[in-house]
């Protein structure tokens, strides 16, 4: 018998306490874009600003990793960052066409959502890097002959979130715990490819639909697409409901104060303070509800949009409030069309992997390997577990089942970290 959750409404815009230490991605996001912003604010060039905050904005990964582990993980982000720019400007500037490119933004969000969720790179995952390479598809004027300075304006920027990230270490020689950070066993590529494929479809048709209408952002629609697909088509809605929400109030912060942006002399650098300010408070409310994260999140890509921009504020609000419209709804028509069959055999999976961890931490009941291998598969049960109950099309959750596993694996974890304790 196949089950259809309902789609969830209620409690969907409560607001929760706040997650974890928020305020080292928050202030590390917004020194690092704020250095070299101000130094081509210095410079009059503030039209090359979305080159270097394509860098910056990796500052937002890695925080809970010990500083080995993050230097590397920082690493690869900057080189995939730099790579998926690299390709969209020189797309940009082989084609103006606009349904071809929105076609390459999918294409390319898609292949962000299925190597984010492969490598278990952790938040905030594949948005950033669709917010920041489907704004490269559509940046005007690109010549082929300038993507590489360009590239090397993004490489800067990586550079700079490297060094702000990895700063605390010249104050404390550790990091988060490496037992509580350490980054768990990849999942196979198969297991991804359903909700790949959501994500490239959903931001095509966001994206076409918003071109077809006039807009002149259809990106705007692209990015809007791929942040509401979550684990599975529930919980895919109600992001969708607090994406419209949170992108509509932000909208109303972003038009009063967008004036201050025009003062005289003064106004570019209000707008680059008011930028870093939005970028700390995305960070220090999106844990306690997404909607409250994106009235910090809206007005902060609107300015980034204004600084090299003279369209008009009503044009700008306008195309934004059309292309959430346009990315929410086919956003999750992209969900119903697209059937996530791999979510029962990743459970039946995961479920397998937890016994057989539980055997073998029995058999080496001394043994940071099989601590951490069990904490592993534990995870990705619930994980797995919670994405197959949300899904549509499925047989329903074994619950029984999972709940003992998850028991028996949590009371093996407990003995398995006294018996460490008494080894040491």
């Amino acid at each position: 018998m196949r089950q259809n959750p309902a789609l969830p409404l209620r409690g969907s815009l409560r607001l929760r306490p706040a997650v974890g230490p928020w305020h080292r991605p928050a202030f590390s996001v917004a020194v690092a874009t704020g250095l070299p912003n101000l130094m081509l604010w210095a410079l009059g060039r503030l039209d090359l600003v979305p080159y270097t905050s394509a860098g910056t904005m990796c500052a937002l990964f890695a925080h809970a990793l010990p500083y080995r582990e993050r230097a590397r993980t920082l690493a690869w982000v900057v080189a995939g960052m730099a790579a998926s720019v690299g390709v969209a400007l020189t797309a940009a500037s082989l084609t103006r066409s606009a349904v071809v490119l929105v076609a390459l933004a999918a294409l390319m969000a898609g292949l962000q959502k299925l190597l984010c969720d492969a490598t278990r790179l952790g938040p905030p995952g594949n948005v950033i890097f669709t917010f920041v390479t489907a704004s490269a598809f559509f940046l005007p004027h690109q010549r082929l002959g300038e993507v590489p300075p360009h590239l090397a304006l993004v490489a800067v920027g990586g550079l700079v979130a490297w060094l702000v990230c990895l700063a605390p270490a010249l104050v404390r020689d550790h990091g988060p715990a490496l037992t509580l950070a350490r980054p768990r066993r990849p999942r196979p590529l198969r297991m991804h490819l359903p909700l790949a494929s959501r994500v490239a479809l959903g931001c095509a048709l966001a994206g076409w639909a918003s071109l077809a209408a006039g807009v002149g952002h259809p990106y705007w629609a692209v990015v809007t697409a791929a942040a509401v697909h979550r684990a599975n088509t529930s919980v895919s809605f109600q992001r969708a409901l607090q994406r419209t929400v949170g992108s509509l109030l932000g909208l109303l912060v972003f038009t009063v104060a967008v004036p201050l942006t025009h003062v005289p002399e003064a106004g570019a650098l209000l707008a680059l303070l008011f930028i870093g300010a939005c970028q700390v408070g995305a960070e220090a409310t999106i844990t306690r509800n997404y909607w409250l994260g994106q009235v910090f999140v809206t007005p902060m890509a609107l300015l980034l949009v204004s600084l090299g921009s003279t369209e008009p504020v009503g044009t700008l609000v306008g195309d934004r409030w059309l292309d959430t419209l346009f990315g929410a709804a086919l956003g999750m028509a992209g969900a119903f069309l697209v059937t996530n069959r791999r979510a029962g055999e990743r459970l039946t999976a995961a479920l397998h992997q937890a016994r057989t961890a539980q055997r073998v931490a029995l058999r080496e009941p001394v043994g940071a390997d099989a601590h951490a291998r069990l904490a592993d598969t534990l995870h990705e049960l619930r994980e797995s577990a919670d994405g197959h109950a949300g899904e549509w099309w499925q047989r329903p959750v074994p619950l029984q089942e999972v709940a003992q596993v998850e028991q028996e694996g949590h009371r093996m974890l407990a003995l398995l970290t006294e018996r460490q304790a008494a080894h040491v």
